[in-house]
């Protein structure tokens, strides 16, 4: 259906009032309130939409689309959100590959770990989601003791942490 051809019955902005009452999720409240904004302004559609869109603080095409789902798919499709979670982009083989390099080699830093990920899987991440990734699997990255004076060399730190896994 056309949102131009779009006409509200009394039944309908009844239904609606009904629907925002009992709505416990402001976010759903929102969405039947804007709608019904929307049915009671006789400005014409895309005058309302607009004015709509004004003073709830969302664009227009956020609106159009939830009039759209409301004329189409019913009052139904409007009660909930559809929402996908988004995915890691690593998956679970290269994750543990991570995990391994995070564990045997102990970098000093999550840029350490960050561009190991972009070298070997060409996957670009940010620090903070890197170091979300190692939260989620229980790893820190732990930064080698500081001795005064001269610091040990890399070689010397892993040899003991080999030592210390063992």
């Amino acid at each position: 259906m056309k949102l131009s051809d779009c006409i509200f019955s009394e039944k309908d902005i009844e239904q609606l009032q009904n629907y925002r009452d009992r709505q416990k999720d402001t976010k759903l409240k929102l969405r039947f309130t804007a709608i019904l904004s929307v049915a009671y302004n006789a400005d014409g559609i895309e005058a309302a939409i607009g004015h709509t869109a004004k003073i709830f603080g969302k664009h227009t095409e956020t609106i159009k689309n939830w009039l759209q789902k409301y004329l189409n798919e019913g009052i139904e499709k409007l009660n909930f959100f559809n929402y996908k979670p988004k995915q890691s982009y690593l998956n679970r083989h290269q994750i543990n590959q991570v995990i391994i390099f995070v564990t045997y080699e102990n970098p000093s830093a999550v840029k350490e770990v960050k561009n190991y990920i972009k070298e070997k899987f060409s996957i670009n991440y940010c620090t903070e989601a890197v170091r979300q990734l190692l939260i989620k699997n229980r790893l820190k990255v732990i930064r080698p003791k500081t001795v005064p004076g001269n610091p040990p060399s890399p070689e010397e730190q892993k040899k003991r942490w080999k030592s210390i896994i063992r």
